[in-house]
């Protein structure tokens, strides 16, 4: 019995970039007012957490309540323009245009499956990073020549992850996973070609990367056409009608 079909990296930029240029304006528009919002937040706390230890060197309450409420306004903004982005390149690969209020709609149960698949592979690269540092140190005590050995098997693991985890996010916000399931599913479906799945992280990063170069007016562009290609790409493994996540509770 043959294993799935690989992932097809042109044909999901395609659809992507289709999907993207039948409702350019409400994507860039709704990247636009979600990311202002995320960085005015971060704005918000930096300024708020640098006035947390008071000129007498003691903790300012009121600052540290400030900082606290910028860092969860900053988590919470961010959450947002990653769910309404998956959810509108969901709504303009089935249906070609989306409206703006589909996508700033608040859903607390996709953005809470964000936070914890998020959470989860950020965890365990942590670990990774912690673990290869550790060996590292150790290696410095018996060898000092084998050192590098952990470090660079640590990258390696961390980009074998990245890959790995590719779908996790649409597995958890269109198909409903949570994370433990998501980061399971994301596994399963891209290690018997784990290549074309590096092939499509690191497409999606030079597309992110490449709108870094020309700051808010290429992040505006790039962010939406990524996720769009990432949506394509999950379809193409799941199916295009795998949209439980949002379709139960859609109205």
């Amino acid at each position: 019995m043959s294993g799935p079909a690989p992932l097809a990296i042109r044909s999901a930029v395609e659809r992507g970039w289709l999907a993207f240029s039948h409702c350019p304006w409400v994507l860039m528009g709704f990247t636009l007012v979600s990311g202002a919002s995320n960085l005015l937040a971060q704005v918000w706390f930096r300024r708020a957490s640098g006035r947390v230890i008071s000129e007498l060197g003691q903790p300012d309450g009121l600052a540290i309540g400030l900082a606290a409420g910028a860092w969860i306004l900053y988590v919470a903004t961010g959450l947002w323009m990653v769910v309404g982005l998956m959810r509108g390149s969901l709504l303009a690969l089935d249906q070609g245009r989306p409206r703006f209020g589909d996508l700033i709609r608040l859903d607390g149960r996709a953005m809470v499956r964000c936070f914890g698949t998020l959470g989860l592979a950020l965890v365990v690269l942590a670990l990774i990073v912690r673990l290869a540092q550790a060996s590292a140190w150790l290696l410095t005590l018996l060898q000092p020549l084998l050192a590098p050995l952990p470090l660079l098997a640590g990258v390696a693991a961390a980009i074998y992850l990245s890959a790995d985890q590719i779908l996790c996010l649409p597995l958890s916000l269109i198909g409903g996973l949570n994370p433990v399931a998501a980061f399971q599913g994301s596994r399963a479906a891209t290690d018997p070609h784990w290549l074309h799945a590096l092939g499509l992280t690191m497409v999606l990063l030079a597309m992110v990367l490449a709108g870094f170069l020309v700051l808010v007016v290429g992040l505006v562009v790039a962010l939406p056409v990524a996720t769009c290609t990432l949506t394509a790409a999950y379809q193409q493994l799941f199916g295009a009608g795998q949209g439980t996540g949002w379709r139960d509770n859609s109205g």
